[in-house]
């Protein structure tokens, strides 16, 4: 894969320099942080800044003072990175000065079970791999002109890029996202809202600012943007505020198809401490890896943060993907409205066809993604198999995970601040998830906690156990509308199935110990956790702790049609803070023969609010839940010892839990 060089004008280098300079001190020296003129950023890079040296052979790069011609000593570094990883060998490991390296990285090389390849930032540095195109991060003022004929605050690249398919872009200061508008006239509207007729929008009829973005027009091969200041009147909803001239901040610009990382058939592989930015469709790929572990990793943006194929075993821990939904944006502005296979806006079009329109959908559609296989792969398998991922966070997307595959462990990570789905199970290519637990995680801020496709199955079984979903900030999917004071969040929900049943369905899905606070406006009875079952797969809804805010929903609604399959419902707490169950709640599902030892009443949470800025602690005090759970089925077997006599994700005297990379998320935290 080519890479991107550096340029080689020497005024050029000296605001690479200085560039590289802020970026780096602002990532990476926390308390020396330069100025951010663009927005204050959500996330930070997580790179171990302590790390010690490692014991086997050392080489270097400096994209500074080294060059491919040297020997790649500490004195003598070499200038990039990929022509390094073609002298590397096993036990080898590449120091990467603090810097910013504009590559495109393509890596197949391979280390030994016995004695791996590292490649990681030098101790106490921060090395950021960028996909973008070099000029406008280095040199903005002259990168940027006004737009003859543009909206106010509109300018163009100064040259152009021929050949691209689109653009993908960040902040480069705060590593904020951009949006991709797919029409020139939302970068240039003036209007912030949308009439709130969602069929006015579909069909075209809203045209809608959505706040700081980029616009590529393939006939002049010109990269448009506008940071134009956002207006949103709404106590929950960030404005845009920094600075509106694009020559005067570094800007991260992506072609579409820059790959910062792109692993194939590479094996044996340590990255440690880097920073990956600057993708297009894929910030970070990997295609057949093999034993691969990414430790005290960040990747920002891309369409997809990481996306994965045949590959396995990975530990991906302490590590980070932060997507580039904007805090401005809204799920309706980056939510795909096209659905038809002959008409694709705004590539295609059908005069007169009426159909949906789209505003800015390449943003981030999710953070990672571990695919199936398709019948015409030269390789369909092995499946994504034996991933960990563990103590890791996945913020800022339209979708979150979707950890497909065998042998899958996802444990002790954050999930939040999405404005669709946080887990998404269930490939649409059969057999491919088994063996997939989901435990110990804590999950806010999403529309919905785990979503399952419905083309998956039926082979497969999928566990989710031992996680906290607390809903009570609902999510980040706003929907433009005329008032925004008007303005309330998609509902937080536990489990919703995509499309429906048939042939192929849903894996086996079973639920154990969890802790859940839902919104009970809705008819979802045990957060719809019973939901989408299809012969033969099965279902468990077992010792789950269910806090409905607002009411409690119908009970036992549709719940019969469960019969037709192999579905296990017992052991569960039922509580809402706000009213009393009606009476006989219980009834209508225990005579179907579930929940016969199901209760409804308080838990006795340590702290408890429904405030969504206070911290609840969901360990559990001396209320219902306690001795309450039922035997989990023989064969079962629950990681890290989830589960016990108590219902729910806590057990009487359980510990505080902390997720996140290093544990620093307490549990019971607000979105953030």
């Amino acid at each position: 894969m080519k890479t991107i060089p550096f340029t080689k004008e020497p005024r050029a280098w000296l605001r690479f320099i200085a560039f590289g300079a802020l970026l780096f001190l602002a990532a990476s020296l926390p308390g020396r942080a330069a100025p951010v003129v663009s927005h204050p950023p959500l996330r930070h890079p997580v790179a171990m800044a302590n790390r010690l040296m490692g014991t086997g052979p050392a080489f270097y790069v400096d994209p500074l003072k080294g060059s491919d011609r040297n020997d790649g000593t500490s004195g003598k570094p070499w200038k990039t990175v990929q022509a390094s990883l073609e002298k590397l060998r096993p036990g080898d490991t590449l120091y990467l000065a603090g810097g910013v390296y504009f590559e495109n990285l393509y890596c197949a090389i391979s280390g030994t079970a016995e004695a791996p390849i590292t490649i990681r930032s030098k101790p106490g540095e921060l090395a950021i791999i960028d996909g973008g195109i070099p000029e406008f991060e280095t040199n903005p003022a002259g990168a940027w002109e006004p737009a003859p004929g543009g909206a106010p605050d509109e300018y163009r690249s100064t040259r152009a890029y021929p050949n691209l398919r689109d653009v993908v872009g960040l902040f480069a200061d705060s590593n904020l996202g951009l949006q991709t508008y797919w029409h020139p006239e939302d970068l240039r509207s003036q209007n912030e809202v949308a009439s709130g007729d969602p069929m006015k929008q579909e069909r075209g009829q809203d045209v809608i600012w959505s706040g700081p973005g980029i616009w590529y027009n393939r006939v002049t091969g010109r990269i448009h943007v506008r940071l134009a200041h956002t207006h949103l009147e709404h106590p929950r909803v960030s404005n845009y505020r920094g600075e509106t001239d694009p020559r005067k901040l570094p800007l991260v610009i992506a072609p579409y198809m820059s790959t910062p990382l792109y692993v194939d058939l590479g094996r044996h592989l340590r990255f440690q401490d880097l920073v990956f930015r600057g993708g297009g469709v894929n910030n970070v790929r990997l295609v057949f890896g093999m034993d691969l572990e990414f430790d005290h990793v960040t990747i920002f943006g891309g369409t997809y943060g990481m996306r994965a194929k045949n590959t396995g075993p990975v530990k991906f821990l302490n590590s980070a993907i932060y997507g580039g939904i904007p805090p401005w944006g809204f799920l309706n502005e980056n939510a795909l409205h096209i659905y038809t296979p002959t008409y694709t806006d705004p590539y295609s079009s059908v005069t007169g066809t009426g159909r949906s329109r789209n505003v800015a959908r390449l943003t981030a559609h999710a953070l990672l993604v571990m695919e199936g296989f398709e019948e015409s792969d030269v390789f369909a398998y092995p499946f994504n198999n034996r991933w960990e991922i563990a103590y890791s966070e996945f913020a800022d997307g339209h979708d979150g995970v979707y950890p497909n595959g065998t042998n899958i462990r996802f444990h002790d990570n954050w999930v939040g601040n999405m404005q669709d789905d946080g887990i998404y199970l269930s490939s649409p290519t059969r057999r491919v998830c088994d063996d997939v637990h989901i435990y110990r995680n804590y999950i806010n801020g999403c529309t919905t906690a785990f979503a399952f496709h419905g083309r998956g199955g039926p082979e497969g079984s999928i566990y989710i156990y031992g996680n906290v979903v607390d809903m009570r900030g609902k999510s980040r999917g706003w929907w433009r509308s005329k008032n925004l004071k008007e303005l309330t969040p998609y509902p937080g929900n536990f489990f919703l199935v995509h499309g429906s049943g048939g042939m192929l369905a849903i894996e086996s899905i079973y639920f154990y110990h969890n802790t859940a606070v839902v919104d009970g406006n809705f008819p979802m009875y045990l957060g719809a956790a019973w939901g989408g079952v299809v012969p033969p797969s099965s279902r468990h809804v077992m010792n789950n702790l269910f806090v409905y805010l607002n009411q409690y929903p119908g009970a036992g609604i549709n719940l019969i049609k469960g019969s037709e399959a192999k579905t296990v419902i017992d052991g569960n707490v039922h509580w809402s803070p706000d009213k009393e169950a009606p009476a006989d709640w219980l009834k209508t599902v225990q005579a179907g023969g579930w929940e016969q030892h199901s209760v409804v009443g308080s838990p006795a949470f340590l702290a408890f609010s429904e405030n969504p800025t206070a911290t609840n602690d969901y360990r559990i005090g001396n209320g219902v839940a306690v001795g309450r759970a039922t035997s989990v089925p023989a064969g079962v077997k629950l990681e890290d010892g989830v589960g016990g006599r108590d219902v729910g994700a806590y057990q009487t005297g359980s510990p505080p839990r902390k997720v996140g990379v290093d544990g620093r998320i307490l549990v019971g935290t607000p979105a953030r």
